[in-house]
């Protein structure tokens, strides 16, 4: 990673396996999604915060997070658009789906307004 992607995770706003389609090949893999406040990313294996990301999406880049079912034909799939690449995701069930939207739409969106009061606690550093 590079300077300015450098993340010490002490705020995890959201974190959990989901599948990620590859770039080049198009084949689903296991993936550990982590969300943090500034960031979006992939690793191999679970906590595994001291490897290299297999993916890392600054949020500020990120357009748009939304359902990608239509698309991908696999359920529970979402997308998350930058300028330069759509990255699909699939999530383990419904619920899962819709959070990890919610999550990461709130954390790209930059106003407190519109987070949950846990993830607000999370990002000032208050324990639950």
């Amino acid at each position: 990673m590079d300077r300015d992607n450098i993340e010490n995770f002490e705020v995890i706003l959201r974190e959990g396996w989901i599948e990620k389609q590859s770039r080049f090949v198009k084949e689903w893999r296991r993936r550990w999604l982590v969300l943090t406040p500034k960031f979006l990313f992939t690793f191999k294996q679970q906590h595994a915060y001291r490897d290299k990301p297999t993916e890392t999406l600054r949020l500020q880049a990120c357009l748009a997070c939304k359902s990608a079912v239509e698309e991908t034909k696999k359920d529970f799939s979402f997308k998350v658009e930058t300028k330069e690449r759509i990255f699909y995701f699939s999530a383990l069930d419904r619920n899962d789906k819709d959070g990890w939207i919610g999550a990461i739409a709130r954390a790209m969106v930059r106003p407190e307004v519109l987070r949950t009061l846990s993830e607000e606690n999370a990002l000032n550093g208050v324990k639950a």
